[in-house]
């Protein structure tokens, strides 16, 4: 380790005193950094305290969308004054100053120092001194001159045995950091009791040990998960946990010697390490100022104040018919193919082998589409299934046909009617399930593995796939965005691509309609199980309040996935719209607050058994489809779900200026037309991603109360269209 660090040679000097750094004025709006390497190449994002004081007891860390380049295998930490160490890959350490307030970068040159520094861990103490913790276990202590310009001299001032108890505290910390002249450690939690921090008194003025005076516990009751915490100055405290890999939940303490929680879900979706900006002392920021981050340019535009619409409903178009369209693997049109059109039973409660009825024939035309009327008169189980149902039909439309070779491929799709006698809230969802599943629906073969029926994955197997660690992530990272065409119930990655069939790529081929066809002689339920899934979501930014309402009627739409080989894939959705017993929803939660809101709904597994060649052929297909909202025993009507707060914002700066409009002071307004946007990531069922939409009418709302400040202006805005047409979701600013 180098001694001595290029940028000259300083005296050392003692450790600035607390009466010297209280001449500082006090903060508020304190930058906290996050190193995320989760995505390729890493880079530092920016969080702002806004309240340090209290630990946003009222309030939430919050993310100002601002990002600068900081390699994966790069280490950091925060000196105070906008000043951020980064140690290379190599070792070196150069130091950056955060200009982004005014419209620089975050990560701005200062100076390269060079040197050697491999340690354990570094950190600062957010004035003039660097804590580096070597790997043998001994603490390391530096002197900066003119720590606020982050270019001054360097020079190591004492070297702590490492069999000091402070120095062994740290080493066998989880983490490590400084205010000043007070060392914090976090221990977390094991198996038979909480962790805790203590803190630590560093003097070099005392002789024997620099931290005569032992630690005291600041902090208890640190969970077992919990990995990292920091500090934005003297009395508040942040950390980090629980399942540190997935949820990125910051909580919040202050206070003195003893600490108590302040907000036990400050931030989300912060996947890193974490450094703040250390201030000597701290302040809650004035409540009348909107908080902005950077630079914000005049608006030549006033938008126009956002009014709730009270008129009665449009009435929806008459979803009377069945509709699709079937392609190749590649895309191209699956022409001149039967397809077959039978009910399911989203509901149906029975545990036997069932055949549903079939409502239609028909052929695909030349560009794939096809159409089946909705039969006058329904079965008597279908007519009882959509009644329960709400008035709604689901079907499996299904197709297949024959490659040159011989190779049986097959096509489905999951679709929705209803006749016009239904309610208009059913009419509504399938108009709203069309606009959803727009996408053609692919032919794929039908392998060998399917002649078998499969064992079916353990809780654990299917606790590894993609979709089960996307849904312990805190924060929705998928938004509306399609979900990947296929998934793994068990592993990250889809295990194989399905259109290869024997070192043959069959996506391509031509598929012509097969002599004796195949037809599904039934289908059994082989798993059941409530998941909470994403149905709505509101906003608040600054001093306003978000509401949302889930009331009396189920009345969402949910994907439905299919497993044709080894993976899954979405073959359009089914429409829920059963009635429901309670009431669900949260209430005035704010300010800076964006949650999604969940509802308890049954899924089911059911394996379906297939003849081909006039009988001579087996095989089994698998799907997941959603049914009825169910409270699972002791459990809760509903739930919280996914921040969003990183909607809002600032982000409405970059919104489409059509789509904006402001609320007035102390009013509020609602989305409660049209439907939502679709959740990518709604829910996972038995190891599998299911997106899911919600018809917004008087009884299922997304509502904004803004506060009673009138300084600056509430501001709104619809992610897909103006707040008139059919936003799906608004944000808040």
């Amino acid at each position: 380790m180098t001694a001595l660090l290029a940028g000259g040679v300083a005296v050392p000097t003692a450790l600035s005193a607390p009466a010297a750094q209280a001449a500082e004025a006090c903060r508020s709006g304190i930058p906290t950094y996050v190193h995320d390497v989760s995505e390729s190449g890493g880079v530092l994002r920016k969080y702002m305290d806004l309240d340090p004081l209290t630990g946003n007891a009222t309030g939430a860390l919050v993310d100002t969308g601002q990002t600068a380049p900081l390699e994966a295998y790069s280490e950091f930490f925060t000196g105070g004054h906008g000043i951020i160490y980064v140690i290379t890959p190599e070792g070196a350490l150069k130091t950056y100053k955060d200009n982004s307030a005014t419209g620089g970068s975050m990560l701005t040159p200062v100076h390269d120092y060079g040197g050697n520094w491999t340690y354990d861990r570094t950190w600062s103490t957010g004035d003039n001194r660097i804590f580096a913790l070597r790997y043998d276990g001994a603490l390391e202590v530096y002197s900066v001159a003119s720590p606020s310009s982050g270019s001054g001299a360097i020079t190591k001032v004492k070297t702590v045995a490492a069999t000091d108890p402070a120095v062994v505290a740290m080493t066998q910390a989880q983490d490590v950091w400084s205010v000043g002249a007070t060392v914090y450690t976090l221990r977390r939690g094991v198996a038979d009791r909480l962790g805790e921090v203590k803190a630590w008194r560093y003097s070099e003025s005392a002789s024997g040990s620099p931290f005569p005076d032992g630690p005291s516990i600041v902090v208890t009751g640190i969970g077992t998960k919990v990995r990292q915490g920091w500090s934005p100055g003297p009395g508040t405290i942040y950390t980090l946990g629980d399942t540190p890999d997935y949820t990125g939940v910051a909580r919040s303490y202050t206070g003195t010697d003893g600490m108590s929680t302040a907000n036990a879900e400050v931030g989300a979706g912060m996947y890193g390490d974490v450094h703040a900006d250390i201030a000597a002392c701290l302040a809650s920021p004035s409540p009348d100022i909107k908080p902005t981050f950077g630079p914000v340019s005049p608006e030549s535009e006033v938008p126009p104040q956002a009014v709730t619409d009270e008129s009665a409903d449009p009435a929806p178009q008459n979803p009377t018919e069945f509709s699709g369209k079937f392609v190749l693997g590649d895309g191209s049109p699956a022409a001149g193919l039967p397809v077959t059109v039978e009910a399911v039973f989203a509901t149906n409660d029975s545990d036997e082998e069932v055949k549903p009825p079939t409502l239609g024939t028909t052929v695909t035309a030349s560009d794939g589409t096809w159409t089946v009327p909705l039969p006058e008169k329904l079965p008597e189980s279908v007519q009882k299934a959509a009644v329960e149902n709400g008035g709604a039909v689901n079907a499996m439309a299904s197709v297949q046909g024959k490659t040159s070779s011989g190779l049986t491929m097959l096509g489905t799709d999951t679709v929705t009617a209803a006749p016009t006698t239904a309610p208009a809230t059913a009419r509504a969802l399938v108009a709203a399930a069309a606009e959803d599943t727009d996408e053609p629906s692919k032919l794929r073969p039908i392998t060998a593995d399917m002649s078998q029926e499969q064992v079916q994955p353990t809780a654990a197997q299917t606790a590894l796939s993609w979709a089960s660690k996307d849904e312990r992530i805190s924060v929705d990272t998928l938004g509306d965005k399609p979900l990947p065409e296929y998934q793994s119930d068990t592993v990250a990655d889809p295990q194989s691509n399905p259109y290869i069939v024997d070192g043959v790529d069959t996506k391509s081929m031509v598929v012509r309609p097969k002599d004796g066809g195949c037809d599904k002689d039934g289908e059994k339920v082989i798993e059941r199980g409530t998941a909470y899934t994403a149905v709505v979501e509101g906003h608040a930014y600054w001093d306003a309040k978000a509401s949302v309402d889930y009331d009396s009627k189920l009345s969402s739409n949910v994907e439905v996935a299919y497993k044709t080989g080894k993976n899954w894939t979405i073959e359009g959705s089914v429409t829920l719209g059963s009635s429901m017993s309670v009431t669900t929803g949260y209430a005035n939660k704010g300010p800076f607050y964006g949650k999604q809101w969940k509802v308890p709904i049954e899924y089911r597994k059911i394996k379906e058994t297939w003849h081909c060649d006039y009988g001579h052929d087996t095989f089994y297909r698998y799907k997941i489809i959603g049914g009825k909202y169910k409270i699972p025993s002791g459990g809760a009507v509903g739930k919280y779900g996914k921040d969003v707060s990183n909607k809002d914002g600032m982000a409405y700066l970059d919104s489409p200026k059509s789509h904006r409009a402001w609320v007035a002071a102390g009013s509020y307004f609602q989305i409660s037309k049209n439907h939502s946007i679709k959740y990518g990531a709604a829910v996972t069922a038995f190891g599998v991603k299911l997106g899911a939409s919600t018809q917004f009418d008087k009884e299922h709302k997304q509502r904004i109360t803004a506060g009673n400040r009138k300084n600056a202006r509430h501001d709104i805005w619809g992610k897909n269209d103006r707040l008139s047409g059919k936003p799906g979701v608004f944000y808040s600013y």
